[in-house]
């Protein structure tokens, strides 16, 4: 009972703790002030939580993460652990405003004396932390710091500083606009924090044409969504003009602004853009091979559905995908979305007596499925087209599997 009681005391003041203090003196370091000086006095570093209450990414390191014995040994060793609430407390506004927190959880990692090592925002499983964590410590053994500055009071712009402190006062978002025209330094703390948050399309060129500079300054954390937004629209421009050396050569230029688990989030996403732009299947097949984008066939089949209904005209495209999913069938059982997109493959390629057979399985199977997001009166729709040997006649849809989510 007195545990629990201890927790909940722990839930309203903030959580500023020491995880090791947890174990051994169960002192609450309820400002930042405390954590520096105690992170001074045990010569540790201090790693900065930004949460909220509702963040469920938030609970769910608490949950999974922290109580892991890799990870509270590694907070032990090296650490003081400060927990901020961004909503409700102070320091936390302060500290999220400072780091310009773009997602929540946000982690900062900084020296004993205040100098910033790192920041990182999301969800990061054991087998990510831990290397987190370590990874820090030798930066700071080596001296590899970030620029930011070590006082939590800088001299905001006011629509910058509103987004984190929440004054009550109303400022246009476009007033950053001119702010940034008016400093003389792009590359100074504040004024690469108000263009972090902003998408005005001169200083979105800007931060990409100085890119390797500003990771080396401030890390890839802050830069992360400014560059993808720009990266997309790249690699769409890139496919129309069939310029595949200049996507290669973008994306190894901003390989730098993702950690390895968020690349392989987004990168999936400019290869599709490239496709979309060029229309060349062939070549997108190839990428995705090249940089091994689909690791599970639900995921590479949700990429054929697309290419499936891009390339209905297509026969030499179209055989190649069809053998991939007769190989899967040889496998195990295809599911309604796979079946649905084999027999669209058999109608396409006007094997109509391959697309029947497939149809009537189909019709078969379970329609009521949340995987088979489509009706029986349009798969009735295809069977009739199928019976009249017409391609033009039916209007496939491009049905994705749902593929669950996993937080790791």
């Amino acid at each position: 009972m007195k545990k629990l009681i201890f927790y909940i005391i722990i839930a309203y003041y903030g959580v500023f703790i020491s995880m090791e203090a947890i174990a051994q003196e169960k002192k609450i370091l309820r400002t930042y002030a405390e954590c520096q000086a105690q992170a001074k006095k045990e010569n540790k570093l201090i790693l900065i939580d930004l949460y909220f209450v509702g963040c469920m990414p938030c609970a769910e390191m608490d949950k999974q993460v922290f109580p892991d014995p890799a990870v509270t040994k590694e907070l032990n060793d090296n650490y003081i652990l400060y927990k901020t609430d961004v909503m409700k407390e102070t320091d936390g506004k302060k500290l999220a405003r400072k780091y310009g927190a773009p997602g929540f959880p946000t982690y900062v990692i900084v020296s004993p004396e205040g100098r910033t090592l790192m920041t990182e925002s999301g969800f990061f499983g054991v087998d990510r932390f831990v290397p987190l964590l370590k990874d820090a410590v030798q930066r700071n053994k080596s001296g590899q710091y970030l620029a930011f500055n070590n006082t939590l009071d800088n001299s905001y712009p006011a629509a910058y500083s509103e987004r984190f402190i929440k004054t009550g006062e109303k400022h246009n978002f476009t007033e950053l606009e001119s702010y940034l025209g008016q400093q003389k330094d792009l590359f100074a703390e504040t004024a690469f924090l108000a263009n972090s948050v902003t998408s005005f399309t001169k200083y979105n060129n800007w931060a990409y044409d100085n890119l390797p500079k500003l990771i080396k300054l401030y890390g890839g954390n802050l830069l992360r969504n400014k560059i993808s937004t720009i990266a997309k629209a790249k690699s769409k421009q890139y496919g129309t003009a069939q310029q595949l050396d200049s996507l290669k050569i973008m994306l190894a230029y901003i390989r730098p602004t993702f950690n390895d688990k968020l690349w392989d989030v987004f990168l999936p996403g400019f290869v599709t853009d490239y496709y979309t732009g060029s229309q060349d299947a062939a070549t997108y097949f190839t990428l995705i091979d090249q940089y091994k984008l689909y690791p599970t066939w639900d995921e590479r089949s949700n990429a054929f559905g697309t290419v499936i209904l891009d390339q209905s005209k297509n026969p030499t495209i179209l055989k190649s995908i069809r053998a991939e999913y007769l190989a899967e069938e040889q496998r195990k059982r295809l599911d309604p979305v796979d079946s649905y997109r084999l027999t669209l493959l058999h109608y396409y390629l006007k094997d109509f007596d391959q697309a029947s057979k497939w149809m009537e399985k189909l019709l078969k199977s379970d329609l009521a499925s949340p995987f088979l997001t489509i009706d029986k009166k349009d798969l009735l729709d295809l069977k009739e087209a199928i019976a009249k040997k017409d391609t033009s006649l039916y209007k496939a849809k491009d049905i994705k599997k749902i593929i669950p989510f996993k937080l790791s």
